[in-house]
């Protein structure tokens, strides 16, 4: 199981790193077949992403990719989301929560596929706004065991008039805020699993690196169309699981 552990937190990692992404939606659904329950998987999940998300905000703070005195608002407001999010967990049942899970990947792909690449329009900083967004974002996240930023990146690039790459660093930066959060209100619950979120946690870290090295040498247009394959795929394999049981 470790083993499979190390795999899927480096594989996570590149994939979070470039994809702007906090991880759970790959690693939830993969845990699950590996022969977690959703609630442990969403907790081992949580734990990965906390590690990741550090790690990435460091590396785009030193390139610059956003302006933190903005976008950390997005994070004020998921750290309550967050909370609330995770509470939500103990009280809900688990079927609920892998559709909510699949609902989620269906909103987002849809958005994106309609989305342009490029802004359409000015770039909208509004800090009270961006709160309230990461604040609902957050319940999800909480709830979900993914960072958020699996509807973060559409809505800034759809709605707020966000560069594809940069909501995608966006995204993954709100993912430090709910996470942290996410991960002390599970484990306050009891529904973190150590020893399985620390191995996943420390083998992300190289993936991340990568990751985000990889990001700033691919065409947006092109990035886009990997963007959209990597959620029609998470789509797939979820419904697919749920479907068959």
């Amino acid at each position: 199981m470790s083993i499979e552990l190390v795999l899927l937190g480096i594989s996570v990692g590149i994939l979070s790193g470039f994809f702007g992404i906090g991880g759970g939606t790959v690693s939830v659904p993969i845990l699950l077949y590996i022969g977690f329950g959703i609630k442990e998987a969403i907790g081992i999940s949580v734990t990965q992403m906390v590690a990741g998300s550090l790690m990435a905000a460091w590396i785009h703070h030193k390139k610059q990719t956003y302006e933190v005195s903005n976008v950390k608002y997005f994070g004020y407001g998921g750290v309550l989301g967050a909370i609330a999010g995770g509470i939500f967990v103990k009280l809900l049942n688990e079927a609920v929560l892998e559709w909510f899970f699949l609902g989620i990947v269906a909103f987002t792909l849809g958005r994106l596929a309609l989305s342009n690449p490029a802004p359409t329009k000015a770039e909208v900083i509004n800090r009270p706004l961006y709160t309230a967004i990461g604040g609902g974002i957050g319940v999800f996240s909480g709830m979900l065991g993914v960072g958020g930023s699996i509807l973060m990146t559409p809505i800034l690039v759809s709605f707020m008039g966000f560069p594809l790459k940069k909501a995608s660093a966006v995204g993954l930066f709100f993912v430090m805020f709910t996470s942290v959060s996410a991960f002390g209100t599970l484990l306050w619950l009891g529904m973190i699993n150590l020893q399985a979120g620390l191995v996943m946690a420390l083998s992300s870290l190289l993936g991340i690196i990568f990751g985000i090295w990889l990001l700033h040498r691919v065409k947006v247009v092109q990035y886009k169309r990997i963007l959209l394959f990597f959620y029609i795929l998470i789509f797939a394999i979820t419904a697919y699981k749920l479907i068959a049981g």
